[in-house]
Parts: C-alpha cells; structure tokens; sequence
C-alpha cells in the first residue's frame, strides 16, 4: 500500500504533464491506492476482502481497456476493446454469482481479463516497433511515457496471470505454494510501478 500511496503523489503533482492516455494511467494508480487501503480496511472489519478485490479487477480492467483503447491506433483492435467489455462482464458476473462465489477470489474472471489485458500490451509493443511516423521523426520508443507504462503493465500483469492461472488450475490446496507465486506478484508491482516512474518523467521532458 505504501508504495502505491508514495507514486500517486508525484503523478498528482505532476499531472498537467500527461496526456491523455497518461492519465488513464494516473486514474489506474488511484484505483490501484483504494485497492490496497480498501482491501486492509475490509480484512480487519470483516475478515473477508475478496469481494472488494473482485470489484476493483473489473474496475481496474476497465480503465486499462479506456487506456489501450487510446494507445493502439489500429481500428478493428479499438472496435474489439468496445466490443470485448460485454463478455468481459458477463463473464464477472457469472464468476462472482455462480461459478466461484462472491467470498473467494474469482480467478476465472481474473485470468480472462489478464490474458486480455496481456494481448493489448502486445499490441501496443509491436505498433512502436513498426511505426512509421515514429522512425520517420527518429523517435526512439524509449522516450516515449506509453512504452514505460506498457512495460510496468505488462511486468505486472504477467505477474498476475502467474497467481491467477496458479490458482485456478492447482494451488487452491497448497497454500505455501500459493504464497511464493503471490510473492512473484507483488514483486512485479514493484517493477510496474518503477516503469510507472519512468514514464512520468519521459512526460515531464516531452511537456518541457
């Protein structure tokens, strides 16, 4: 949580540097910062946050969707953003209501959107590399904030797809096993949020 809490605080300072597609991102880091402080709150007053957490990876799904959807030029992948919402949903709302429960983390839903999730930064990598505009500005991807905020994404939603796949398939029972993976996923939040750091200043050097 704290490390959520201490990156927020330079991207507010400094959010008239992003653009559009940066403040998603920034919008990503506030959910993120509820996640983590909502779900301590609700472990201590109810001794169950997986509800919550359930929530937040819809919440958090959407608004890296909006962001992807900003980033990526090419138009049938923007329509199929549009248009995966829906399953995406509906497959939450079957996880949360009928398959997994309500009480437990959902991770057929949390798997179906990382994979998702994982495809778009994908994407989104092979468009800077083979972006004309780009090589004919000589502008190197590096400089760019999107490339750093993909690359935080996508180390941490490889992180994720880790403990979600882990889970669903075999650790459900192996509780030590399932913490080592949960500690891989945390390490790579650390990254992600190194990346996100990045990023900001490659905006701050394109806004100066």
């Amino acid at each position: 949580m704290g490390i959520e809490c201490l990156l927020l605080i330079p991207f507010t300072l400094n959010y008239k540097f992003l653009d559009r597609t940066g403040k998603w991102i920034y919008y990503y880091l506030v959910s993120s910062t509820i996640y983590a402080v909502g779900s301590i709150v609700f472990a201590k007053l109810f001794h169950n946050n997986q509800w919550f957490s359930n929530i937040m990876h819809l919440t958090q799904f959407v608004i890296l969707s909006a962001y992807y959807y900003q980033v990526i030029k090419n138009s049938l992948v923007k329509r199929s953003i549009k248009l995966l919402l829906l399953p995406a949903v509906a497959i939450f709302i079957l996880d949360i209501f009928k398959l997994e429960g309500i009480f437990v983390f959902n991770s057929i839903f949390a798997t179906t959107r990382t994979l998702i999730l994982l495809a778009l930064g994908i994407i989104f990598f092979f468009q800077l590399l083979f972006d004309e505009d780009l090589v004919k500005e000589a502008v190197f991807i590096n400089t760019l904030p999107n490339f750093w905020f993909n690359a935080g994404l996508f180390v941490y939603l490889c992180g994720s797809f880790v403990f979600s796949v882990a889970f669903n398939l075999f650790l459900r029972q192996s509780l030590g096993n399932l913490n080592t993976v949960q500690a891989l996923t945390f390490v790579a939040g650390i990254i992600e949020l190194i990346l996100f750091y990045i990023g900001l200043q490659k905006a701050k050097k394109q806004y100066a």
